[in-house]
C-alpha cells in the first residue's frame, strides 16, 4: 500500500512538473510551435513560387537534387515572370494545372529546401537588367546577400500582412525568415525585431514576442541618443528630434507589457503592468492620444480601483472609428457595470486582457497599414524596389488561383469549362494531374 501511494505521488509530481515553467523553457516551447505552424499548404505553395523565381538567378545547380528539378522550376518561372514582374493575365487553366502538377511532384523537395539558399529577389531583377544591358552581374558577398535578404523578408512581412489574399500566415513566415541576430546593431535590426515581436504576439507566441522586444529595449536604453528617423516615419511621430527613439521605446514596452499580461504566471502580470506604465509615461512625453493609450489607461485604472477615470478612458475608446459595433457594445456594458458595481468587485469577461490585446493589435495594424512601404524602401536605396513590389502584388493573385486548383471542387469547375471547350483538353488535364 505504501509503495502504491509512493508511486502515485511520484506520478502526480512528474505530471505537475511536465509543463515548462522557466522563461527559457517557455521560449523554447514557442519556438517549436512557430516551426510547426510553418508546415501548411499556403506557406508551402508560397515558398514554391519564391523558390521558382529566386532559383532563376542561379548560374549553376547547387546540388544534384536541384538539378533533377531545374527544368520544372524554370518552366514555372517562365509562366510566372513576364519582364521584371509576375504577370498572370496570360495564364490559362492548363497553365495553372501544369504548375499545380509540378508543385505536387516537387512537394517533398520544397518542404526541405530553404529559399535563402538561392539568390535574392533583388539579384533576380539585377540579372535581368544585366542581360538587357550586356554586362556581367555583380557578385554579392555572403554578408551583403544576407543583409539584403533580411531586408527583403522584413519588408515583405509588412507588405503581405495587409493583404487579404496572403495575410498573417505569410507575414509570419516572412518574419520567421528574418535573422536579426546576423545584423549589426542598427535601426533596421531594431525595426525587424519589433515587427517580429508584433507578429509573434498576434500569433499568441508571447515568450517569443517578449524575447524580441526585450532585445530592443536593452539596445534602446543602452543607446539613448541614437537617431531613429525611420521609426519616426513609421509610427507617424512628427518632426521633433528624438521622437523616433522615444516612440520605438514606447511601443516595445507596450507589446512587452501585453505579452506579459497574456502569460499565465503571476510574476508575468506584475512585470506587464509595470511595462504598461512605462508605455504611458513615454506616450505622455510624445503627446500621443490614441486607441492604444485609451485601452491601456482603461485597464490600469480598473486594476487601480479608479472607476471614474476608467469610464473616461473607455468613453474615449468607444468614440474610435476603428472599433466594431460589437466592441463598442462591450465597452457600453463595461461602463454600465462600472457605474453600478459594488466597490472591490472586479470587471471580468467584458473588458479583460483579451479584449485589451485585441484593441492594441487592431491599433498597430491600422498604424502600419498607413505606411508607404514602397517609398520607405526607395528611401533606403534598395535596388529594384518597384519591380519587387509589382512581383509581390501579382503573387497575391497566383496564391488565390493555386488554392482554387488545390481544391477538388474547383478542379471540377475547371473540368466543366474544359469539357465545354473540348474533350481533348479535359483528358489532357486529367492525365497531367494523375502523373507524379
Amino acid at each position: 500500500m505504501r509503495n502504491s501511494l509512493f508511486f502515485l505521488s511520484l506520478l502526480l509530481l512528474l505530471s505537475c512538473s511536465s509543463e515548462p515553467k522557466t522563461d527559457n523553457a517557455l521560449l523554447e516551447k514557442d519556438k517549436q510551435t512557430l516551426a510547426e505552424s510553418m508546415d501548411s499548404y499556403k506557406v508551402l505553395m508560397y515558398r514554391f513560387g519564391k523558390i521558382a523565381i529566386r532559383s532563376s538567378a542561379l548560374e549553376e545547380a547547387p546540388n544534384p537534387e536541384f538539378a533533377s528539378f531545374k527544368s520544372k522550376l524554370e518552366n514555372v518561372n517562365k509562366k510566372l515572370m513576364k519582364g521584371d514582374s509576375i504577370n498572370l493575365s496570360g495564364l490559362s487553366a492548363m497553365d495553372y494545372i501544369g504548375i499545380y502538377r509540378d508543385y505536387r511532384s516537387m512537394k517533398e523537395y520544397i518542404e526541405k529546401t530553404d529559399e535563402d539558399d538561392f539568390p535574392t529577389l533583388g539579384q533576380v531583377m539585377e540579372k535581368k537588367d544585366a542581360a538587357k544591358e550586356g554586362r556581367k552581374v555583380e557578385v554579392l558577398s555572403q554578408a551583403q546577400k544576407e543583409y539584403n535578404q533580411n531586408l527583403e523578408h522584413a519588408f515583405l512581412s509588412a507588405l503581405v500582412l495587409f493583404s487579404r489574399d496572403l495575410g498573417k500566415q505569410i507575414a509570419l513566415y516572412e518574419s520567421h525568415k528574418t535573422k536579426p541576430i546576423e545584423l549589426p546593431e542598427s535601426e533596421e535590426k531594431a525595426l525587424m525585431q519589433f515587427f517580429r515581436g508584433f507578429l509573434f504576439f498576434d500569433k499568441g507566441l508571447y515568450y517569443l514576442s517578449e524575447d524580441e522586444v526585450t532585445k530592443n529595449i536593452d539596445w534602446l536604453e543602452a543607446n539613448p541618443k541614437i537617431p531613429l528617423p525611420y521609426s519616426q516615419q513609421i509610427f507617424a511621430l512628427g518632426g521633433a528630434k528624438g521622437q523616433g527613439h522615444l516612440g520605438l521605446h514606447a511601443f516595445n514596452y507596450l507589446f512587452r507589457g501585453i505579452d506579459r499580461l497574456m502569460m499565465k504566471r503571476e510574476i508575468d502580470e506584475e512585470r506587464g503592468l509595470k511595462d504598461l506604465e512605462v508605455f504611458l509615461a513615454d506616450s505622455k512625453q510624445l503627446g500621443m492620444d490614441n486607441e492604444a493609450i485609451w485601452a491601456i489607461e482603461s485597464y490600469l485604472y480598473l486594476k487601480q480601483e479608479q472607476p471614474e477615470k476608467a469610464i473616461a478612458a473607455l468613453s474615449k475608446l468607444k468614440s474610435s472609428g476603428m472599433l466594431s459595433a460589437n466592441e463598442k457594445k462591450a465597452i457600453d456594458e463595461s461602463i454600465a457595470y462600472l457605474q453600478d458595481r459594488e466597490s472591490g468587485k472586479v470587471l471580468n469577461g467584458v473588458y479583460d486582457k483579451y479584449f485589451l490585446s485585441k484593441i492594441v493589435s487592431k491599433y498597430m495594424v491600422s498604424l502600419l497599414a498607413k505606411v508607404d512601404w514602397q517609398q520607405l524602401l526607395k528611401n533606403k536605396k534598395i535596388p529594384h524596389t518597384e519591380e519587387i513590389f509589382k512581383t509581390v502584388n501579382s503573387f497575391k493573385g497566383f496564391m488565390v488561383k493555386m488554392e482554387d486548383y488545390a481544391s477538388g471542387e474547383s478542379l471540377k469547375e475547371v473540368g466543366k469549362g474544359l469539357q465545354e471547350t473540348g474533350t481533348n483538353l479535359w483528358e489532357k488535364a486529367k492525365e497531367s494531374l494523375q502523373q507524379e
